[in-house]
């Protein structure tokens, strides 16, 4: 294989995430106990019911694993299936994670995150500021109209904020996280 070859074939390539950058976005989304349990259901690779989730992980409250599932589930990698059992004439729920919808998952979430950058540069495009001196109090120019220049806090004067700097921050992170997702798209869809 030539290095032109081998350069595309690594550009191909999506990067996988690592287990660790998974759960501290679990974590991040649903608190310790997700984390617990997405560890421990990505361990076992196999169904489990919420009863004996509950009993492994030592967790005092159902309603709240019960919520941690359902946050898991809304999210994307975790499913469950509801299993009727005769003899005890009741429904129970098996729960574990789809490893093909994780990658889905964080793209989703990818997405939603550069939307979020799209609508601040563009807010810090359209918007020129003034700030304080003193406590760094940041206002629009109409809410610095409102207040003729002087701070509503402290009362110092405002002075104008150039703002190029965060713009340029957004745009190059708005950039980077276009090719990313474009990337992680077309390694997703390909299969």
């Amino acid at each position: 294989m030539s290095v032109g070859n081998k350069k595309k074939s690594k550009r191909r390539q999506t990067r996988k995430p690592r287990v660790k950058d998974l759960l501290d976005f679990i974590e991040a989304y649903s608190g310790k106990l997700g984390r617990e349990v997405f560890q421990f259901l990505l361990k076992r690779g196999e169904e489990v019911s919420d009863e004996e989730l509950k009993e492994k992980l030592g967790v005092e409250r159902e309603d709240e694993l019960r919520r941690v599932l359902y946050e898991l589930h809304s999210l994307g990698p975790v499913v469950y299936r509801r299993v009727h059992v005769l003899e005890q004439n009741r429904y129970i729920f098996m729960w574990k994670v789809d490893v093909n919808l994780v990658n889905q998952a964080l793209l989703q979430r990818k997405r939603e995150v550069l939307e979020r950058l799209r609508m601040r540069l563009n807010y810090e495009e359209n918007t020129t500021f003034y700030v304080c001196p003193r406590c760094g109090n940041r206002l629009s120019f109409e809410e610095a109209m409102e207040h003729d220049f002087t701070c509503p806090r402290c009362g110092e004067m405002l002075v104008y904020e150039d703002n190029s700097d965060v713009k340029e921050v957004l745009r190059r992170l708005v950039n980077e996280l276009e090719k990313e997702i474009e990337v992680e798209e077309r390694a997703l869809y390909a299969n």
